[in-house]
C-alpha cells in the first residue's frame, strides 16, 4: 500500500499505480481529487479521499511508501505538527517517505544575491536592503521559516531542522537533496530550491 498525501489533480498517481499494489491518492481540495479521479478513471487501484491532514483522522491503513510533495507547508505551526504526525504515523515500520519541501537556505541566498546585485547597482547597503525588503514580513515569521511563496505564507524548511524533525518522528534519513530549479520551471529565481528528504521509519 502506498499513499500520497496531498496528490493534487494526481501528478505521480500513474508512477505509484504501476509500482504498488495499492494507492490512496488524497488532498484536501475536492476539485483537483475530482480531476485526478476522471483522468485517471481506467485505474484500477487508487483510492482517492478529500482529507484534511492537520484535522481529520486517515481512513485507510499503515502504508509502506509515503509521498507528501510541498504539503506540510501551512504557516501555522499548530496546524503543521499536527499534519507531521498524521503523514509520518501512517508510515508502517520500515516503510518509506519520501518528501519534498521549500528550502529556507534558497529564500536567505535568494535575498543575499538580490541585495547584492543592488549594491552592484550603486546602491547604499540601506538602499539596497529597503529594495529587497519583504514587506509584510515578521520577525516571527523569519524566525519559524516562514515566508511568502506564491503570494502565500508559506513554511520553509532549513536542511537540518529537516533532519531533526524527521529524526524526531522515528525515520532513520537516508538522503536530504536539492531540487534545483531554473526560469524554465517558472520560478522567478533560478537559484531556487526545494529540499528532497527520503527516510525509513524505525
Amino acid at each position: 500500500l502506498a499513499s500520497d498525501f496531498g496528490c493534487g489533480v494526481g501528478k505521480f498517481t500513474l508512477l505509484m499505480a504501476a509500482a504498488f499494489e495499492q494507492v490512496e491518492d488524497c488532498d484536501l481540495a475536492e476539485k483537483g481529487l475530482e480531476l485526478a479521479r476522471r483522468h485517471f478513471e481506467n485505474v484500477q487501484n487508487v483510492a482517492y479521499r478529500q482529507l484534511d491532514l492537520a484535522a481529520d483522522e486517515v481512513p485507510y491503513g499503515l502504508v509502506d511508501f509515503g509521498l507528501c510533495v510541498n504539503v506540510l507547508i501551512m504557516p501555522s505551526m499548530d496546524e503543521r505538527r499536527r499534519a507531521w504526525r498524521a503523514v509520518t504515523n501512517q508510515v508502517a515500520q520500515g516503510g518509506t517517505l519520501l518528501l519534498v519541501i521549500p528550502s529556507a537556505e534558497s529564500v536567505q541566498m535568494g535575498y543575499h544575491r538580490s541585495v547584492e546585485g543592488c549594491l552592484g547597482e550603486g546602491d547604499s547597503c540601506s538602499e539596497a536592503q529597503d529594495r529587497v525588503g519583504q514587506d509584510g514580513l515578521t520577525t516571527e515569521d523569519m524566525l519559524q521559516g516562514v515566508y511568502p511563496l506564491d503570494g502565500l505564507r508559506t513554511k520553509h524548511y532549513l536542511r537540518q531542522e529537516l533532519k531533526e524533525l524527521l529524526s524526531d518522528h522515528e525515520f532513520d534519513v537516508s538522503e536530504i537533496i536539492k531540487i534545483q530549479y531554473d526560469a524554465e520551471n517558472d520560478r522567478a529565481d533560478s537559484t531556487s530550491w526545494d529540499w528532497l528528504a527520503l527516510g525509513v521509519r524505525r
